[in-house]
């Protein structure tokens, strides 16, 4: 791990307890168009493959989708944007140790880079709610290229750009999107036991380590675990 000198971060489940505010908007895009609620229980597992998919998901109420009717997913993400703009930040809150772990990381000289499959609109304040804005050299949103993770592509760019090959970088998340990201750009991956993976063991997608706390992951990139 000596030679890790960037670090990749996804958000939901990873850094912030987001299901809340998703499951407020979900709740409130089904309700605008005379659909029952979804617990939150069921929003945590469907979250991790962007809001399109987080939509399908919760309109068919299960995992696994089918077809929906074609003119009802732009009216359902509309009605989720509209009131996710005002609920994203509303109580929002940090997993323990992530900030002073952040923090840790950039002071001993590593670069940090945010990759989340959350709209880019929605991202910069809840940076700015928990904090942690300043401390992202790149931030990279789920629309902000043509695919989004579990595609490599998004960590590719962000290697690109910050002038760092993916074997000298570190993936760290929650889900098998991460794991499967970080794996097809050559990466190693941290897997995080909390978060949202769709119900099931991050140890089941095989990751390089298993964290049950976020804190520990400064002595093992520092290379003292």
């Amino acid at each position: 791990m000596s030679q890790v000198r960037l670090v990749l971060f996804d958000l939901d489940g990873t850094l912030v307890d987001s299901a809340p505010q998703l499951h407020r908007s979900v709740v409130a895009a089904l309700a605008a168009l005379g659909k029952g609620p979804v617990t939150l229980s069921e929003v945590s597992a469907w979250v991790g493959n962007g809001a399109d998919m987080l939509l399908r998901r919760a309109w068919q109420g299960r995992h696994e989708v089918d077809a929906m009717p074609p003119a009802e997913l732009p009216a359902l993400r509309a009605a989720f944007d509209a009131d996710y703009a005002e609920a994203a930040t509303q109580g929002v809150s940090l997993y323990p140790g992530v900030r002073e772990t952040l923090t840790s990381l950039q002071q001993a000289g590593k670069c940090l880079a945010l990759v989340t499959n959350k709209p880019s609109r929605f991202v910069p304040a809840i940076l700015d709610q928990v904090g942690l804005r300043d401390l992202f050299s790149q931030v990279v949103g789920g629309d902000c290229l043509p695919v989004r993770k579990p595609d490599p592509a998004p960590l590719l760019h962000i290697c690109a750009q910050a002038g760092i090959p993916p074997e000298q970088s570190l993936m760290v998340g929650d889900s098998r999107s991460d794991v499967l990201a970080a794996r097809h750009a050559g990466m190693p991956v941290v897997g995080l036991t909390y978060g949202y993976n769709h119900g099931e063991p991050i140890a089941a997608s095989d990751p390089d380590w298993i964290l049950d706390d976020f804190a520990k992951l400064t002595p093992l990139v520092l290379g003292s675990l």
